[in-house]
């Protein structure tokens, strides 16, 4: 909708004498007649969850569109405009390989948590699951509504569980040494079923202040996300970077920005790096494929969603985590002699 009104916007900016066009054809028409544009209503289901098998608490956001006289926001703040509450049986039925099925019911939660904005908060009703699920199964998504019998479907695949295979499982540290300046690679499997995947490594360190007091901090280190051309789960995906990256990274993020809070840390000592994979499934991908910006002012991108007879999306998502590997001497050195960041030089 709002790559709509922008294209709208900018063929009036170009020409005013079609703007004006416009307008006169507006007062004319709405001299002649008057006209409601409220329709009749029409139930309209949006539904958004991500599925991952690892999750101990499964949720869904149910909701229904709404529209009325009178300002749109106002409605949004009232729980009724946007709420189905108790009306909605919420199932989920497991699928296994051999047609075996289970029926997951859903109940209702209130989260408490929501953070002001154009919709009611704090309180936010979800329905949710605490059943196990199995990565080699498929789910299916029905929401009936107990009063109107409007059903609304989707189905989804589970993202299978993967692997880093670089650096080796049986590393015992992760290096950075600022000598080598050739292209190095995280490189991990291709998941069964995934299909964008994010990788991060997180650095860990402590901090020492000038009252004694020590602070556990980490650095976000964020590489581009990359796409696999199947699902299929063959293959591997990797995160290429210099070791130079692995520095400027920790001289940009690591000093405070207050120079008060800066002055404050007396020394830094290096901890150790976790790896993190993240992967979404193809129809997430597709979803924000299809909400991403256009490549043009005067390009008009689909709307996209696999909710059968409503809106919305039902997807899958999965996360690895390599366990902590301390961050070498060689490496904790270089922080040490080539940088203003406080670090305390490797003990033995």
């Amino acid at each position: 909708m709002l790559h709509k009104l922008f294209d709208f916007s900018f063929q009036m900016k170009k020409n005013p004498c079609l703007l004006f066009l416009f307008l006169v054809l507006g007062f004319l028409y709405s001299c002649k007649t008057d006209f409601d544009v409220i329709a009749d209503y029409k139930e309209v289901a949006i539904v958004y969850g991500l599925l991952n098998q690892n999750d101990s608490v499964h949720y869904l956001r149910i909701n229904k569109a709404f529209l009325g006289d009178g300002d749109a926001m106002l409605y949004a703040q009232v729980a009724d405009s946007s709420s189905f509450g108790n009306d909605i049986n919420v199932v989920l039925t497991e699928i296994t390989t051999g047609g075996i099925k289970r029926e997951i019911v859903f109940d209702t939660i209130t989260l408490h948590n929501k953070e002001s904005g154009d919709f009611y908060s704090p309180d936010q009703l979800f329905y949710y699951s605490k059943a196990k699920f199995n990565e080699n199964n498929s789910y299916e998504l029905k929401v009936t509504n107990k009063k109107s019998g409007n059903v609304v479907s989707s189905k989804t695949e589970l993202i299978h569980t993967f692997s880093i295979t670089k650096p080796l499982s049986g590393a015992k540290s992760i290096s950075f040494p600022r000598s080598s300046t050739s292209q190095q690679k995280f490189i991990w499997e291709n998941a069964k079923n995934g299909k964008r995947y994010q990788f991060k490594l997180y650095f860990n360190y402590k901090e020492l202040g000038l009252k004694g007091d020590t602070t556990h901090r980490k650095v976000e280190w964020v590489f581009p996300e990359q796409t696999t051309e199947t699902i299929d789960g063959s293959g591997s995906s990797e995160a290429a970077y210099q070791n130079e990256d692995f520095f400027k990274m920790c001289e940009s993020k690591i000093p405070y920005t207050d120079q008060a809070a800066e002055d404050a840390v007396i020394k830094r000592f290096a901890s150790t790096c976790d790896l993190e994979v993240s992967v979404i499934g193809d129809e997430f991908n597709t979803y924000l494929d299809a909400n991403g910006p256009s490549t043009g002012v005067l390009i008009e991108k689909p709307n996209y969603t696999n909710i059968s007879n409503g809106l919305g999306l039902l997807s899958s998502r999965f996360q690895i985590r390599r366990l902590p590997l301390p961050l070498s001497a060689a490496t904790i050195l270089d922080l040490n002699s080539t940088t203003d960041l406080k670090f305390a030089k490797p003990t033995k």
